[in-house]
């Protein structure tokens, strides 16, 4: 997604059908067919390439659809749909019979999700805490033995599932967002589906394979609700590839998890680079100028160079907003992080102070560190940063680390 492929959108249809709000719309998998499920408690199919109606189906849901997928292994004949009446469906919808219907949570169910590897089974989410799995095959009731995720039991009896997503690549793999900022995904290979037990003592051996979540976040749900903006996974979703997950975080901004931090089982960047920093190699002369070191960094290319430039004007006419977007291009068409580019973005997201921004400057600031240890500003931000963050401890090693590293500044 770039901004000159933002600009070349433009809207070819309005799809016309409904008599209430569209919550959930899904592709099938060849891009032709539209599928949308509404406040209407209809699902209408569409020819979306000529924005042409070919099905509207009743559906038995007495409450709002807010999830529709297509049924995997059944040639575009069959849909799911999940709705505010706890309820889960399966439709055909050339014939408009349904095929399958239970209330099978206690809470409205938000999201559904399929594998293309599992024909006829459709995973549900529900506001109980519940992932649930459905099969085709197999009778659907409430008592059925297809709890895969009771998610009151890793994180509290107030725990709701907002959505889930199925990786593509690897469909052992469930990601679950819930009504905190934590996406966890679960490995299905490891899970045995059992029946809703409210006694039963929670396993720890059905644990999440991994958390994500922005690093400012944890701790701060409850300053989030005071301010009547609790954080909320809304939406999830993998890439195709299965290498990246995007989080629609509800009361906050939307984040990407990319391959390396799924996957990666290296320690990732982290506050270590303030104390590893002085086993890099530094020149002997170390001189300073403008509170970077002369570290053998080639100059940057002439484009990279003007973009640079363009960002500094627009931060000294405190267009933060303007001039975080021109770094991002510079870091862009550099194709590698830069320690000036990264130190100079992190100086202006440190004025700008959008929601995340802070965070997203102490990431910048390592990563100037980490590519020139010597770089001061840098150091100096991390330190401003860590203080932002109310991470006092780590603010002060910071700044006991600055002043043994440099200490021709300790009373600057």
């Amino acid at each position: 997604m770039t901004p000159d492929l933002v600009k070349r959108l433009g809207l070819v249809k309005e799809l016309e059908g409904h008599t209430g709000c569209v919550n959930c719309i899904q592709w099938n998998s060849n891009g032709r067919l539209l599928a949308s499920g509404s406040d209407d408690k209809t699902v209408i199919v569409w020819d979306g390439l000529v924005g042409r109606r070919m099905a509207r189906v009743e559906t038995p849901h007495e409450g709002n659809i807010f999830s529709v997928v297509w049924m995997p292994g059944a040639d575009d004949q069959l849909v799911g749909t999940g709705a505010g009446d706890c309820r889960v469906c399966v439709l055909n919808v050339e014939t408009g019979a349904t095929l399958k219907s239970v209330i099978g949570h206690q809470g409205r169910v938000k999201r559904l999700t399929t594998a293309p590897d599992s024909p006829g089974v459709v995973w549900s989410g529900g506001e109980d805490g519940l992932v649930r799995q459905w099969d085709l095959r197999e009778r659907w009731s409430m008592d059925s033995s297809n709890v895969l995720v009771n998610l009151t039991h890793h994180a509290g009896r107030g725990a709701e599932v907002k959505c889930v997503s199925i990786c593509p690549s690897r469909s052992e793999l469930i990601a679950v967002g819930a009504n905190d900022p934590f996406v966890r995904v679960f490995d299905r290979r490891m899970i045995t589906c059992s029946r809703l037990d409210p006694s039963a003592i929670p396993d720890t051996e059905c644990g999440a394979v991994a958390y994500f979540v922005p690093g400012h976040l944890p701790g701060v749900e409850a300053a989030f609700h005071r301010k009547l903006r609790p954080l909320t996974s809304t939406y999830i979703t993998y890439n195709k590839d299965g290498t990246e997950l995007l989080c629609n975080l509800g009361g906050e901004q939307i984040y990407l998890y990319d391959k390396f931090a799924m996957y990666s089982t290296s320690a990732p960047i982290n506050l270590a680079v303030i104390q590893n920093c002085d086993k890099r190699q530094v020149p002997a002369n170390n001189g300073l100028k403008n509170g970077q070191s002369r570290t053998a960094f080639k100059n940057l290319p002439a484009d990279v160079e003007a973009l640079k430039l363009q960002a500094n004007s627009e931060f000294e006419a405190q267009d933060y907003s303007k001039a975080v977007y021109l770094y991002n291009q510079a870091i862009s068409h550099h194709a590698t992080p830069h320690p000036i580019l990264c130190g100079n973005r992190a100086a202006a997201l440190m004025k700008r102070k959008w929601d995340g921004d802070i965070y997203a400057a102490f990431r910048d600031c390592l990563s100037a560190l980490f590519l020139d240890p010597g770089h001061i500003k840098a150091h100096l931000r991390l330190a401003q940063c860590l203080t932002e963050l109310d991470w006092l401890p780590e603010a002060t090693k910071c700044l006991d680390n600055f002043k043994l590293k440099h200490p021709e500044h300790k009373k600057s």
